[in-house]
């Protein structure tokens, strides 16, 4: 059967389909940047997205923040929550948008996508302390470095014929079934999106990049490309990403993390984990 091919403009038009809380998230990281803004203005863009609204203020007032009044409104939820926290959360929340659905063509369920969306972005969010690279930048690329994958599975299940799922087994390799099957690959496909909806370049970059992160300079590159080489022996990996984790001298050097402390990060993402979740729940 021949490829099935799509134009970068099918895969940002099915993008607009997508919820819009990566747009408020990309908002958000901006206005944290920004010293100058306030809570009122955070809330102001929450409050675009009326089911991110709701779901902020349904955490505000559940167990995790244990309030004797009710939080009445969006304001008071990010007074309570934090400006930090807030950008924690609102990813969380759009992660847990992406993975209601079930993955055919990779061959991983929803759950799964969402466990290594969150523990990648995790580990990113300690690796960037010692790497010297702003933590919410970090956490953002490991949040959504597979919503290409997403967007594929969007594309296939309205193309004529239905190109047939990614076989482990097979003779091509990951990336290689992309490209044949789509035109392009996961990687480039998240790259794209997160331009078209503004986020830093420096977020596309690394997702675009961190496959085949050897030789590159970019420092966020090797960061990824380690998160998730982490996530992989912790058994929260995708499937046929495994051999493109390095784990080499060049991705320690380049990301600025010393291999020594490994665990020390782990264990500290594990326990954001287990609180994300909670929150959430």
């Amino acid at each position: 059967m021949s490829p099935v091919l799509f134009s970068v403009d099918d895969l940002l038009q099915v993008a607009k389909a997508f919820p819009a809380t990566p747009r408020v998230l990309a908002e958000i990281g901006r206005l944290l940047r920004d010293p100058r803004s306030d809570l009122a203005e955070v809330a102001t863009h929450l409050k675009h997205d009326s089911a991110l609204a709701a779901r902020i203020l349904r955490i505000a007032n559940s167990a995790a923040f244990a309030q004797s009044e009710p939080v009445a409104s969006v304001e008071a939820a990010v007074t309570l929550i934090g400006m930090q926290e807030i950008h924690r959360l609102v990813g969380a929340v759009a992660v847990d948008q992406f993975s209601t659905g079930s993955f055919p063509l990779y061959v991983f369920t929803g759950q799964r996508l969402r466990e290594n969306s969150l523990l990648v972005a995790l580990l990113m969010e300690e690796l960037a302390g010692p790497a010297q690279e702003d933590p919410r930048s970090a956490y953002t690329i490991g949040l959504f470095r597979s919503l290409g994958k997403l967007a594929f599975e969007k594309l296939a299940a309205g193309a004529p014929d239905r190109p047939a799922p990614f076989d482990l087994k097979g003779p091509a390799d990951l990336v290689t079934w992309e490209k044949n099957t789509f035109g392009l690959t996961g990687n480039e496909a998240t790259a794209a999106i997160l331009r078209e909806w503004h986020f830093p370049h420096e977020i596309p970059k690394a997702i675009a990049e961190h496959f085949h992160a050897a030789g590159r300079n970019h420092p966020l590159t090797h960061l990824l490309n380690l998160a998730a080489c982490m996530a992989d022996k912790l058994d929260y990996g995708l499937p046929g990403e495994s051999g493109y984790w390095l784990e080499t001298d060049e991705v320690y050097h380049k990301s600025g993390v010393d291999p020594r402390n490994s665990k020390r990060y782990i264990d500290r993402a594990f326990v954001a984990f287990d609180r994300l979740n909670l929150t959430l729940s």
